[in-house]
């Protein structure tokens, strides 16, 4: 083929990743992007391995407002109803990511704790009779931030991809 022959041959012919092409790339890894962080925002915590269906009750019990919370909601800080400030960790590896038996525990909210031990820090998971009674005020959470950084990106890949035809497609006179 010489030059003269290629300047009549279409668009869609001389280049099979010519507009149409490029669109339908940017429509699949935009959707794909979206289904990915669709599951993201979506995922459900897997279930705990009890191995039983009654939770178990302690001899420990109390009752108390957790203040504050660490290692993603798995450590509180609780103010029990006796006034005692103590802490209840909810998970048996504080530096895993997660495990099956995680318990997470929100601030504010009002809990009937049974740990399996009788003394501060209180270990506790969800194989435990322990429960939320009553939650504190709601303020932004997680799922909140999430659903926001999902929006952001997916708004920012519809921005690049409009930039990115914008520039490539030819400007008719």
């Amino acid at each position: 083929m010489n030059a003269a022959s290629i300047a009549t041959v279409p668009v869609a012919v001389r280049s099979p990743t010519g507009r149409l092409g490029r669109r339908r790339v940017a429509f699949v890894v935009v959707g794909a992007l979206s289904a990915l962080f669709w599951l993201a925002a979506n995922a459900v915590p897997a279930f705990a391995s009890c191995g039983t269906d009654k939770p178990a009750k302690s001899q420990a019990a109390f009752v108390g407002v957790v203040t504050s919370t660490a290692s993603d909601g798995r450590v509180a800080t609780v103010q029990t109803d006796t006034g005692a400030i103590v802490t209840v960790i909810g998970t048996p590896d504080t530096g895993s990511a997660a495990t099956s038996v995680d318990r997470t525990y929100q601030v504010g909210g009002r809990y009937e704790f049974h740990p399996i031990n009788d003394a501060s820090p209180f270990e506790d998971n969800v194989c435990t009779a322990t429960r939320l009674l009553s939650q504190g005020p709601v303020g932004p959470g997680k799922a909140d931030r999430r659903v926001a950084v999902v929006t952001a990106v997916l708004a920012a890949a519809a921005a690049a991809a409009f930039a990115v035809f914008r520039r490539r497609t030819p400007r008719r006179a």
